[in-house]
């Protein structure tokens, strides 16, 4: 029997399907771009049920309009020959089976068992940690990767993971251990280089984390393009919170929008970092007007509240009605709809945060307070990081600031402000709450 290069037996003789099966693997652990193997493997391979749960994946993971019809493929397939696999793989393929039927719960259930029992499948715990990243649970998202690092202390793979866990629990000086450990092993684990990037924003290290990433940048040209948007979107951040607003103008045009235009996580990029500048300020011209011309083509919304959030501003800001009340009648659908897990997150923090941000984009800062107040204390329920959900809570202050409630924006402008000494960004909002203008 062969092995995958984590060493977890697969059920099959193709040199062929280990071969797509490994580039898929670390294509989506590392953000990389070689993924399209694993459909002509599993198309020559039809007896290999966990090659077929990778394919019915990256049916899913595409946005394209044939995507359920490519993923509903390999799930006939995965499932008809599920009975031919290892222990391992057949728990997996329950897993993807699950995500497939949008059984979110079981899907979930599924990946903490295979953490337990398979803590060599690297690949089952990557996937894992993102789904519980998607819906705030930070905890898990650090059980998985303490779960599996002492089968993979040799892969720098499974240190950014850790990472990236350690960070989102502020375990802020071990998330920069990891990091940097990870880094030194393999030094274009851009998601470690990510995960640091974080810490330092958090702490206030703005010049020492432009350091950081400019010095590493040369090693995200050939991950995919959310990672090479994204990471020069952290770094666009560490400029902005320095009040130096040229620079992350600048790499917007040149590097965080424009990569491919279509994609959901591009689209977050560029519509997260456009209107942060915009908050504080800054003129940022008709750029409005692309973005919201391609988020309002989209054929696939209302996929996770926290794209949603994001739409919802941008086709408000640029003008797009009708697509704005397709998005927002979908959300509507989700409220009521949606899998348990996460239906109380649409209905009771997406759903009113994204009316407050149209509220914004209208300029009816009265409207927006109103509506914020209901997310604002739960916006860990949509995902996201700390520092992508940043963006909420600088809508939520200069909202404040706008309608004239200043004495409710100060706690939130102060804390910041003593938690992270010497930004300049915080220190500009706090004075203005104090001028009161």
């Amino acid at each position: 029997m062969h092995e995958d290069m984590f060493g977890n037996p697969l059920s099959t003789q193709s040199e062929q399907t280990v071969d797509a099966i490994n580039r898929f693997m670390e294509s989506y652990i590392g953000f990389g771009t070689n993924f399209a193997p694993i459909f002509e493997a599993s198309d020559n391979d039809p007896d290999c049920a966990i090659a077929a749960a990778y394919a019915a994946l990256l049916g899913l993971f595409m946005e394209t309009p044939d995507r359920l019809d490519i993923a509903g493929k390999y799930y006939a397939q995965a499932k008809a020959a599920m009975g031919k696999g290892t222990e391992r793989e057949q728990l997996f393929v329950s897993a993807v089976l699950d995500l497939c039927d949008n059984k979110l719960g079981g899907l979930l259930k599924k990946l903490r068992q295979l953490v337990i029992e398979y803590p060599g499948d690297l690949f089952g715990a990557k996937l894992g940690q993102n789904s519980y990243f998607n819906i705030g649970d930070d905890k898990t998202m650090l059980w998985i990767a303490d779960a599996v690092i002492d089968r993979h202390k040799n892969c720098a793979y499974a240190y950014g993971m850790r990472a990236f866990g350690r960070e989102q629990s502020s375990m802020l000086d071990l998330a920069e251990e990891d990091g940097r450990r990870a880094t030194e092993m393999q030094r274009n684990e851009a998601w470690a280089h990510h995960a640091v990037a974080h810490v330092m924003i958090t702490q206030g290290r703005h010049e020492e984390g432009i350091k950081w990433m400019q010095d590493l940048s040369n090693e995200w040209e050939d991950r995919n393009s959310f990672m090479i948007t994204h990471n020069w979107w952290h770094q666009a951040l560490f400029y902005l919170e320095l009040e130096d607003f040229q620079t992350p103008l600048r790499l917007y045009d040149e590097k965080v929008w424009g990569v491919d235009k279509t994609y959901s996580l591009d689209q977050v990029n560029g519509i997260s970092l456009l209107w942060r500048l915009e908050q504080l300020g800054v003129d940022v011209g008709n750029r409005w007007r692309d973005i919201s011309d391609h988020v309002a083509k989209r054929s696939l919304v209302n996929d996770q509240p926290f794209f949603d959030m994001h739409y919802g501003y941008a086709l408000a800001r640029g003008g797009q009605i009708e697509a704005l009340e397709r998005l927002m009648t979908g959300m509507e659908k989700m409220a009521r709809e949606a899998p348990d897990v996460t239906r109380k997150s649409w209905a009771e923090v997406a759903l009113p945060a994204t009316r407050g941000f149209i509220a914004i984009a209208e300029g009816k800062f009265d409207d927006a307070v109103g509506w914020l107040a209901q997310a604002q204390p739960r916006y860990q329920e949509i995902g996201g990081s700390h520092a992508q959900r940043d963006l909420f809570e600088l809508a939520w202050v200069t909202s404040l600031l706008e309608a004239g409630k200043f004495d409710d924006a100060r706690p939130t402008l102060e804390a910041r402000v003593k938690f992270r000494q010497d930004v300049p960004m915080d220190a500009r909002l706090l004075a203005r709450a104090n001028d009161r203008n």
